[in-house]
């Protein structure tokens, strides 16, 4: 685990010693109070309650030198955090130790006439076959029965679950990643999602984009946030003539190029309202057919830090498992 004050910044006292601990290696509680900046009292009854809890280990050693004996103190390497996510038609679990790191991985393709959700338990019981059993579960997830899902896994098992976006996901991933605090995340598909995590957790929807739809026939959002398809699009002529609702006014759109460019605008705008509004200091904007080129454009339109992000498929349930590790085991 990288050490970033800001993914610590809604942290309780055991919560600090817990993250500064894991990202460490055989700390002793002088090193973890120089790191905190907790007082030795507060340090030493965090420890005690995180062995009891038993997310750290604590044991005696030798000196270098054969001296008196030492405390030393470790995250307990056999705790684990899962996190579920479903994007582009496949569930992925991860079990992540208490150091953030992915330990175990897998992933399921539901069949399409199933629900996301009806599978999520045969997931978890295939990861638990390969892990230690979680102290926390994240289920990122947009899908009807949801709820009832996360009301199963916590029976289950035991232990404290949490709901999120992939949105959210990927802005806790990023906070974790060493990116500075608030994060804000957006989403870019047919409803434009965002996330903000700092010392809270918020996610809402921003906007909707103008359905492609509009400009070609058989046209889709790849079409106009991948260069090489809007290309593709031009020199095979499937351009229809459409027009399309902008500013309250009905436009031309001269082709999809020109339809391209009415989306990164509108996605500008958005991203500016963002950094007005929430001042984070640093968006994210990622998204599964947006590409460099695309990006670009928006960030033109841009005053504030905006960073092209492209997540895999495993980032999206690494960043739920951090999310229920800061959340649950951190607060």
């Amino acid at each position: 685990m990288k050490e970033n004050s800001s993914f610590i910044s809604n942290a309780s006292c055991a919560g600090k010693v817990l993250y500064t601990v894991s990202a460490g290696k055989d700390m002793t509680k002088l090193e973890i109070k120089e790191r905190t900046g907790l007082s030795m009292t507060t340090v030493i009854s965090s420890v005690d309650g995180l062995v009891k809890r038993g997310l750290v280990t604590f044991r005696e050693v030798k000196g270098e030198r054969g001296g008196k004996m030492r405390s030393v103190i470790n995250v307990h390497p056999e705790r684990r955090v899962y996190g579920v996510s479903y994007k582009s038609g496949v569930l992925t679990g991860v079990a992540v130790d208490l150091k953030g790191e992915i330990r175990e991985i897998l992933a399921e393709e539901p069949p399409e006439e199933i629900s996301p959700a009806c599978v999520v338990q045969s997931v978890l019981r295939a990861l638990r076959e390969k892990a230690p059993p979680p102290s926390a579960v994240a289920l990122a997830l947009n899908c009807e029965g949801r709820e009832g899902v996360l009301k199963g896994i916590e029976e289950q098992y035991g232990v404290p679950t949490i709901s999120l976006t992939n949105t959210e996901a990927v802005a806790c991933l990023a906070l974790w990643r060493g990116f500075s605090g608030p994060i804000a995340a957006l989403g870019i598909g047919a409803r434009v999602k965002c996330a903000v995590i700092g010392r809270d957790r918020r996610a809402f929807e921003i906007g909707v984009l103008p359905s492609p739809s509009l400009v070609t026939g058989d046209g889709s959002y790849g079409d106009a946030l991948s260069a090489t398809v809007v290309e593709e699009t031009l020199r095979s002529s499937r351009y229809h003539g459409k027009v399309l609702l902008e500013g309250g006014r009905v436009s031309e759109i001269r082709d999809i190029a020109d339809y391209s460019r009415a989306l990164a605008s509108t996605l500008s705008s958005l991203s500016e309202n963002v950094r007005l509004l929430l001042a984070p200091a640093r968006i994210l904007l990622f998204g599964e057919y947006l590409s460099e080129a695309f990006f670009a454009r928006v960030k033109e339109g841009t005053k504030g830090d905006l960073v092209y992000y492209h997540p895999e498929k495993e980032d999206f349930a690494q960043g739920s498992a951090l999310c229920a590790l800061r959340e649950i085991l951190l607060s």
